[in-house]
């Protein structure tokens, strides 16, 4: 739902509504001291699925006799994976309610518990399941009214922390930090990691655009990096190569010092490769808090969010918002703003770089930053 459409979102909202008044519960159920089996619903995104791994690692462990389940969609099942509990994933989609309520239902949950913000249809079909359960109320909208227990959803603090309320709500106590498994993921032949600095510059979902940084302010970072003697690699899936590509071709340095990773890398090997370099750039999108599940060198670039509120978690990372006066008008994915594309490129390169001189000790025009 996080990356559905305008006329999807207006449905799910605006008759989601109405079924939701119908539906309601009627009165609080107690939980379930002892649930046999807990079900999680996390339907999207990489960055959301990795935010939510401490409270669901959290509530596992506040259970550890419980079997369970976390029920995903295609564009996160690689980050279910990482999580740091003993998980099953499981896929399904919510464009039909009614039918996610009978297949968690099939699940046979004492407990469900849906991670998602804002969409009606997630606690539509948690309440359709059958068990006891537990949900966020945003500051609009009527899909609390569908839990036996809502969680009030905060958009004056991080994403992180609303999911820590969610796990303290649940007697498991705070997750203020992400949990995810160990890797061992291998890196790419040849490579030295100590000289390379990752950059991600696709980022996913409906608003994908508007949180873009330049081509031109891109190439203008990297012109400078390769000048201080860093070698560069720009991140991505296979499609994000169409984004890459550009880029590669407007900053115009060699591949021995410039070189695209789209579609070479799995999560996991990413993973990997974020704790051996000295830095990742990332616009705001699930890179960035990869990152941050490995507390991993980082520079944030936000226009349309605000670090406050979707920003890495990282103590060894730093976020910079954009100066527009429309920036940060993001809280839940798919918000719009007449100009939006213009937030990004107030941005400027000069900033990014004075950022990354700062946070590696290195003075602009001194060379090779490893020399």
């Amino acid at each position: 739902m996080a990356r559905s459409s305008d006329l999807t979102r207006w449905l799910d909202q605006n008759v989601g509504a109405v079924i939701a008044q119908v539906l309601a519960r009627r009165g609080s159920r107690p939980p379930p001291q002892k649930p046999r089996r807990i079900v999680f619903l996390q339907p999207t995104a990489i960055g959301d699925t990795l935010i939510s791994s401490g409270a669901i690692t959290a509530i596992a462990k506040a259970h550890p006799t419980a079997e369970l389940t976390l029920v995903h969609g295609p564009s996160n099942a690689a980050a279910v994976k990482m999580i740091a509990a003993r998980l099953a994933g499981v896929k399904l989609g919510f464009n039909n309610p009614i039918a996610a309520g009978r297949a968690l239902r099939a699940l046979q949950p004492d407990m469900v518990i849906d991670l998602c913000p804002w969409p009606v249809a997630t606690a539509l079909a948690a309440r359709l399941s059958g068990a006891w359960t537990i949900g966020f109320q945003p500051a609009f909208g009527k899909r609390g009214m569908l839990f036996d227990r809502k969680v009030p959803h905060l958009t004056e603090r991080h994403e992180i922390e609303n999911l820590s309320a969610m796990s303290e709500a649940l007697g498991a106590g705070p997750a203020a930090q992400m949990a995810i498994t160990d890797l061992s993921g291998s890196l790419p032949e040849g490579l030295d990691p100590s000289r390379l600095i990752l950059l991600h510059t696709a980022a996913g979902g409906v608003r994908a655009l508007p949180k873009s940084w330049p081509v031109a302010h891109w190439a203008a970072l990297m012109q400078g990096l390769a000048a201080r003697g860093w070698q560069l690699g720009l991140t991505g899936v296979p499609a994000d190569a169409t984004t890459v590509d550009p880029i590669l071709a407007a900053a115009g340095l060699p591949r021995e010092v410039a070189r695209s990773f789209c579609g070479k890398l799995s999560l996991a090997e990413l993973a990997a490769l974020l704790t051996k370099v000295p830095l990742l750039v990332s616009i705001d999108t699930g890179v960035l808090h990869l990152s941050a599940a490995v507390q991993g060198e980082a520079i944030g670039l936000h226009g349309p969010t605000k670090a406050a509120r979707w920003g890495s978690v990282s103590s060894r990372a730093e976020g910079l918002d954009a100066p527009h006066p429309a920036a940060g008008y993001i809280n839940y994915g798919w918000e719009t703003h007449p100009q939006e594309r213009d937030i990004m490129r107030t941005l400027e390169p000069d900033r990014v770089l004075a950022a990354i001189d700062a946070k590696l000790g290195v003075q602009a025009g001194q060379g090779d930053a490893n020399a």
